[in-house]
């Protein structure tokens, strides 16, 4: 009897689940949206996944050339094929704060023992559910990752199949920004 379909079923709608009901909280003020999840591990082990190219690749649409650890220009690609994008380090405070480009918008990670904080400072502030939904189906990925799940990374257009459009969806009515493009 061949279960590995049923398995693997199982398993997609387990990663749909945690991503579905990740704790976030999302807030967006005048010129950055913030989003926060508690998340499973340790601040140790969050900070070692935002930080090493080898961990990101797990779980990121952020693969950099090169730790973010250090100030300094650094690209990152999505995947090996992909055209490259900056994600130059802007700063970082330890172990638990890091800020960087991610193409032209910011992005400001700040880790609170297992409390993950993302401000993103958008260059396209319409853009916040359609930004918000990707990096929530991220963070369901490194969730289940940071639990000792082998769950692979889900990112790009592999995200509409694990409930980014719903996530989208949500995020635009909850911020009032209902215009958001198609996919």
């Amino acid at each position: 009897m061949n279960t590995s379909g049923n398995d693997s079923a199982r398993n997609r709608s387990a990663i749909d689940q945690r991503i579905a009901d990740l704790p976030v909280a999302v807030d967006i003020t005048e010129d950055a949206v913030i989003l926060e999840v508690d998340l499973s591990g340790t601040g140790a082990q969050i900070w070692e996944h935002l930080t090493s190219p080898e961990l990101l690749a797990t779980w990121s649409p952020i693969v950099p050339e090169r730790p973010l650890t250090e100030p300094g220009p650094v690209l990152s690609r999505e995947t090996p094929e992909a055209d490259p994008v900056a994600v130059d380090v802007l700063a970082t405070a330890g172990d638990h704060a890091l800020s960087h480009r991610f193409g032209d918008d910011i992005l400001e990670w700040l880790i609170d023992e297992a409390r993950l904080t993302l401000l993103m400072r958008l260059s396209d502030p319409q853009q916040a559910p359609t930004t918000l939904a990707g990096w929530q189906v991220c963070l369901g990925v490194l969730d289940a990752r940071l639990e000792g799940l082998d769950q692979e990374r889900i990112v790009g257009r592999d995200a509409l199949e694990h409930g980014w459009r719903e996530l989208r969806d949500r995020y635009a009515h909850e911020l009032d920004l209902p215009d958001q493009p198609e996919v």
